[in-house]
């Protein structure tokens, strides 16, 4: 399905095939899906559905299925070898089992990285997850060495950000088009990246990556905040793994994280006074995005679009009235 200009979503869903026919069928599957790479055997009745993202080279597919057993062996590298490596972001259930040589786990909130031309077996119960194919070469231009994460687990605050990231790109979709599918292909590398090595792990991103891929992942958890008290400069360099002086030389643009901060807090305050919907106090909602009180707001407002919110919100009565 496609909104109008919007990126392409493929579905997939075996709910209408006969149950004996399911699992058959999901493993006839092309590629870039990952039925065929794996011989698979159902722990319960089997069933699937996702919805599938093309941004550039990546494919990102959104995945509820069954329970079920997964094995990777020296004949299915020869027949079905796609030179690529697979990331995947647990939200719910769990797996376990060996990639190569390594003995691993995962949860929710866990991210898991696999070099599809090696050897790995595992369990996994019914779950829900994120799987992003990524060719290797351009997994190796991003400074990845895709041979050596095999069985990688992430549990970093930055693989939190690249889950929450791939997240929201299935929901923004709709609003997105074919043509940003280059720059959300680089956003979403330097995300994983910047996730690899914050779990001490060697990458190399070329030139200013790492800025670019810092600076995404604290204005995502920014606006994840934003109405949280929680939202503070200490607790921001405590999720990004980074000190005060690099979060302010992220923000040296815009004054600084606290400038930044304040102006998105701002925006947002002049959002809901603009929703005709929301006639909520304008104290109760000045606390909820971090103001210490209504006059607080009232006076950062003012300086900022020359007016006080109670007559904004006024303006945008009557404007709506005429």
């Amino acid at each position: 399905m496609r909104a109008a200009n919007g990126l392409a979503i493929e579905r997939y869903s075996t709910a209408d095939l006969p149950p004996a026919d399911r699992h058959e069928a999901w493993v006839n599957r092309d590629w870039p899906s990952l039925a065929p790479v794996y011989r698979t055997i159902p722990s319960e009745p089997f069933g699937t559905v996702s919805d599938r993202l093309r941004l550039g080279h990546l494919a990102i597919t959104y995945c509820s299925i069954t329970a079920q057993r997964w094995e990777r062996d020296h004949s299915l590298l020869r027949s079905h070898n796609p030179d690529a490596m697979c990331v995947a972001i647990t939200l719910a259930g769990e797996a376990r089992g060996i990639m190569g040589a390594n003995d691993f786990r995962t949860s929710p909130g866990c991210v898991q990285l696999s070099d599809l031309t090696q050897t790995s077996i595992h369990e996994s119960t019914a779950s829900q997850t994120i799987l992003c194919v990524i060719p290797r070469v351009v997994a190796a231009q991003r400074g990845l060495d895709v041979s050596n994460l095999h069985g990688l687990v992430l549990r970093s605050g930055a693989a939190s950000m690249f889950g929450q990231h791939l997240r929201n790109l299935r929901e923004g979709a709709r609003d997105l088009t074919v043509d940003d599918g280059p720059l959300l292909e680089r956003t979403v590398l330097d995300l994983l990246v910047l996730s690899v090595g914050a779990s001490g792990r060697a990458v190399s991103l070329p030139g200013d990556g790492r800025a670019r891929a810092m600076m995404i992942a604290a204005r995502e958890e920014i606006e994840r905040r934003l109405e949280s008290p929680s939202l503070t400069i200490t607790n921001l360099c405590r999720a990004l793994g980074i000190s005060r002086t690099t979060l302010h030389r992220l923000f040296e643009a815009e004054g600084g994280a606290q400038a930044y901060i304040r102006a998105r807090r701002l925006e947002a305050a002049k959002r809901l006074l603009s929703d005709p919907g929301n006639m909520e106090p304008i104290y109760v909602f000045a606390e909820r995005l971090g103001f210490s009180d209504a006059a607080h707001l009232s006076r950062l407002f003012r300086a900022r679009y020359g007016i006080t919110p109670s007559d904004y919100r006024a303006s945008r009565i009557t404007l709506r009235a005429a």
